[in-house]
């Protein structure tokens, strides 16, 4: 219930659309039951009239004459609460008008009304229709604005346990679900029951004995409703999870096709999918059979209540025994076929409202996501980084209470350093560095900046201290010039965007390219080499000039050309910056100022080329393994 306030929370931001469709929903259940007790006069003043009525009225101007007489039989507010028969003059005096009508002046009048009601009940219809789809595809962008909105603050390790296919999933398939079930169907459910309350209310009017005779059978109907509606929830659930499971495949697959057709596993891949598509289509057919069912169901339901209505009321009117004329009896067997249907549809939409119960569950669990990484609420803006960073005590562990990767690091940097951390794969280095912007949040210990804990300041002040280039040269299919304007944390202009590229010494391939610095890149920058897509990653994190900059293995992925030409960018935007290189070959760091030596989370050395390769057997065993020694 809580998930479902809240969505309705979100819907209401935008009442006015929700009023005036409420009133369109009035208007248009009013006027479905006004245009159906047209059928009375038309069959019991028209074409079946009482012997020696006398057709008086022939021209439009005298029947409006009459109509004007009849109102004046109306009874007075005062009068409405004194006894059952206050409207009895006004009918006496209608009818009388309708007799005294020449037939066919009077069926031109009756279709002229019925045209008009009709009309009157389309326009409340469309309005109806107009207020509550924009209601609904407001509510739709806001609860996706919110889920994404959520995704953005997630730490590191939220997408490191999460498939990117489920989320999109949910972002999309499961919001599509809710918006569409939770308001077009309750708008539904609304909708129809009040035009059944309006036939409702007709079909009493008429014959309340006849009516309450009549709907003996319906009380079955809703029971079997609620166990159908269990089960569709059921198989709701396990729908959407496998379509998860199948989105997940689709993009694992097709984003590492190149590994797939490398090894030859196409034909295990599309088994793959097809045992999980098989499952989906399993449950998508349970789950069809359950909600189809409603329809026969509801089928028979109606045909019972129209035969019993049929036997009872055409008994009545066939004795004659009653004032229950053939006109009413039409009007009444009318209103009560006219409910069948509309009920027929609250019983869809309920059945519908189970299956979008599963989709809010999983769009609320988003909704719910505590940020990984929390900024205090009196956090500080730090402006700029003057002395040093300082690694005390430092410990982390991805999950609370598990195993950890960081393990009492102690480390101070000054201002200007080059420091390498160097160690075998698994050993800490990118996590290490991953704590200084607040990726993750570290579980003992602090980070000082400039003796300042890095939790005192805001993220995005914390994080433009810092430019970052890592081992996959992430870019955006979009234009150079926004790829590397992307990484200014205000607006860059075209002179900060160049002098980026020629710091980053991209300048010399992407004037040859043939829109410049407007040349649109391919999906993943296909279109340009490891080496030159490294460089306007480069470009990128230094456009906005950070005091530190970090390089995650920048340049292990690159041939020995690349490779060059991206360490002549390093060297060049490195001068008087601070800089963390996380290295993979120790040639490209035994010029640091410092070099970190990692092993199972902990720091085993620290010093120079020259004394770790005399002091530090960790150390020494790379350099050794590397030089083939």
């Amino acid at each position: 219930m809580r998930n479902v306030k809240r969505l309705y929370k979100i819907a209401l931001r935008h009442w006015p659309f929700l009023a005036f469709g409420f009133v369109f929903m009035v208007g248009y259940s009013l006027f479905s039951a006004v245009s159906i007790t047209f059928v009375k006069p038309v069959l019991d003043f028209i074409f079946v009239r009482e012997p020696g009525s006398m057709s008086n009225i022939t021209d439009l101007k005298s029947f409006w004459h009459g109509v004007g007489v009849c109102m004046d039989s109306l009874p007075s507010w005062s009068q409405l609460f004194v006894g059952e028969d206050v409207f009895t003059p006004f009918l006496e005096a209608l009818k009388g008008l309708l007799l005294s009508t020449e037939p066919f002046l009077l069926l031109m009048i009756v279709g002229s009304f019925a045209v008009t009601a009709i009309l009157v009940k389309n326009l409340f219809f469309y309005g109806d229709k107009i207020c509550f789809g924009k209601l609904k595809y407001l509510t739709i962008k806001d609860v996706r604005d919110k889920m994404f909105d959520s995704y953005m603050r997630q730490s590191l390790l939220f997408f490191s346990k999460n498939k990117v296919g489920d989320s999109m999933v949910r972002m999309v398939n499961d919001v599509d679900i809710i918006s569409v079930l939770y308001i077009t169907s309750l708008m539904e459910i609304i909708r129809n029951s009040l035009i059944v309350l309006s036939f409702l209310i007709l079909a009493l009017s008429m014959n309340a004995k006849l009516f309450l005779i009549s709907i003996v059978v319906l009380p079955l109907f809703p029971l079997l409703i609620g166990m159908i509606g269990k089960k569709i929830k059921k198989y709701s659930q396990k729908i959407q999870a496998k379509f998860s499971d199948l989105f997940s495949h689709v993009e694992e697959s097709l984003a590492n096709v190149w590994i797939v057709k490398a090894f030859c596993k196409e034909a295990e891949e599309r088994r793959k999918f097809s045992d999980i598509n098989s499952t989906h289509l399993r449950y998508e057919l349970k789950a069809l059979m359950y909600s189809t069912i409603n329809t026969p169901l509801s089928e028979v339901n109606s045909i019972l209540t129209i035969v019993i209505i049929l036997l009872l009321g055409g008994a009545s009117v066939l004795a004659g025994t009653s004032d229950f004329t053939f006109g009413d009896f039409m009007v009444f067997l009318a209103a009560v076929a006219s409910m069948l249907h509309p009920m027929k549809v609250i019983s869809k939409c309920y059945a519908e409202l189970k299956k979008a119960n599963v989709s809010l569950d999983r769009v609320s669990k988003i909704l719910d996501l505590e940020t990984g990484v929390i900024e205090k609420k009196d956090a500080s803006t730090v402006k700029d980084f003057e002395e040093k960073i300082e690694f005390r005590n430092l410990s982390f562990a991805y999950s609370e209470g598990g195993e950890k990767v960081l393990k009492e690091i102690n480390l101070e940097v000054l201002k200007g350093e080059t420091v390498a951390f160097v160690g075998a794969s698994g050993s800490g280095k990118t996590t290490l560095v991953n704590l200084l912007p607040r990726f993750y949040d570290y579980s003992q210990g602090e980070i000082l900046i400039d003796g300042v804990c890095s939790r005192e300041f805001t993220l995005r002040s914390l994080r433009s201290l810092f430019g970052i280039v890592t081992q996959n040269s992430i870019l955006f299919s979009d234009t150079i010039f926004n790829n590397i304007a992307y990484g200014h944390r205000g607006v860059a202009d075209e002179k900060a965007v160049v002098n980026a590229a020629k710091t980053a010494f991209a300048d010399e391939f992407i004037e040859k390219l043939p829109n410049g610095y407007q040349q649109v890149l391919t999906s993943k920058g296909a279109n340009l080499s490891g080496g030159q897509k490294q460089r306007i990653c480069i470009a990128r994190a230094v456009v906005s000039d950070p005091p530190i900059l970090i390089f995650d293995e920048a340049t292990s992925a690159l041939d020995t050309i690349a490779e060059k030409n991206v360490q002549t960018a390093i060297d060049r935007v490195t001068a008087d910056r601070t800089v963390f290189v996380i290295a993979h070959r120790l040639s490209t760091v035994i010029s640091a100022d410092k070099i970190v030596v990692m092993d199972s989370g902990e720091i085993v050395g620290i010093g120079k080329h020259d004394n770790l390769l005399k002091n530090c057997p960790q150390y020494q065993n790379l350099y050794n393994l590397q030089l083939n020694k």
